[in-house]
């Protein structure tokens, strides 16, 4: 699978589905699969690195909304957002109900418009957790994308931490000269 990295939340490719299809599931149906996302909620204490992120103290509580991404009901990737309680308390995105129009177009609607990205990829070996999720075979390696999200006045609103199987991933960005 293609991961275009530089489309992901892209405001512009939201905004042509009228609200009605997040990023993830339109990268998914361009490249001929069917898209479904397998959700969950909880409130959990920030660890350093994403309390760091976020602008927050370690042990600060946080949202995070974890998901089981498919394509064509084989398990394509892991993603788990976290974000600052006071931001998206009583929202769509507080609900493990799939989340339409995007999380990016929830956190635009209370105020805090996506308008910068700031990327960090690694490569690794799988925990078995995330093994045993995507179903993945001995010694595959994954990525580890983990993508701060600001708004408009720079304020760390999301972060996501997407884990990419190695062997079912081709990691694409496309940047303006």
């Amino acid at each position: 699978m293609r991961y275009y990295a530089s489309l992901t939340g892209s405001r512009q490719r939201r905004l042509e589905a009228e609200r009605k299809r997040d990023t993830f599931g339109q990268q998914i149906e361009a490249q001929g699969k069917r898209p479904k996302q397998v959700s969950s909620v909880e409130t959990v204490p920030a660890n350093a690195e994403i309390a760091a992120h976020l602008g927050l103290q370690a042990g600060d509580l946080v949202a995070v909304r974890r998901r089981v991404q498919y394509a064509d009901d084989e398990p394509l990737q892991l993603g788990d957002s976290y974000y600052p309680l006071a931001i998206v308390q009583d929202s769509k995105i507080m609900d493990p109900a799939d989340v339409v129009e995007g999380t990016d177009q929830v956190l635009e609607d209370r105020g805090h418009t996506p308008t910068r990205y700031q990327d960090e990829i690694t490569w690794r070996m799988p925990t078995a957790e995330e093994a045993t999720a995507l179903h993945l075979g001995p010694a595959t390696p994954v990525g580890r994308l983990l993508r701060t999200t600001l708004d408009q006045n720079d304020l760390p609103i999301e972060v996501y931490q997407v884990i990419l199987p190695g062997d079912r991933h081709v990691l694409l960005y496309e940047v303006e000269a």
